[in-house]
């Protein structure tokens, strides 16, 4: 009788997610991600992907730190092959949300020089007016967008 009732209760939760899930006869698709694309130049760039290869990292955000480094990594390499290797030309990156949450945090968590306090506010201050723009974007009425 247990298992019974348990059954039930299974097969009405399903059907009771699955009725919510629908609207209108269709289902619902999950918005695509969210995608920030701050401005750095070249020399930026490299001094954020060094600055979080020294950075200490526990075992489970090894994919988080892969993916950050991987994205970094990208924007490098398409740098290049566009021939912008001069240290003050200007690279955009396309970040996604969370890459680019978990990049903030790693630099958070980065030890700088003195010296290097200027250029790591330029990589933060980039990254923060990308998201910036990005939620003010999201906020218009989508006409105007």
């Amino acid at each position: 009788m247990l298992k019974q009732l348990a059954g039930w209760f299974l097969v009405s939760f399903l059907l009771g997610g699955t009725a919510l899930a629908q609207q209108g006869g269709q289902l619902q698709t999950p918005p695509p991600p969210q995608t920030i694309k701050p401005k750095l130049n070249v020399a930026g760039l490299v001094f954020t992907l060094n600055l979080i290869g020294g950075v200490e990292i526990q075992g489970r955000e090894v994919d988080a730190y892969l993916e950050v480094r991987k994205a970094l990594n990208d924007a490098l390499e398409g740098a290049q092959k566009a021939n912008r290797t001069n240290p003050n030309d200007e690279v955009t990156l396309e970040l996604q949300l969370p890459v680019a949450q978990n990049l903030v945090t790693l630099m958070q968590r980065a030890r700088i020089t003195g010296a290097d306090a200027e250029r790591y506010k330029q990589v933060m201050d980039a990254i923060t007016q990308a998201a910036q723009a990005q939620q003010a974007a999201q906020q218009q009425p989508r006409g105007q967008r």
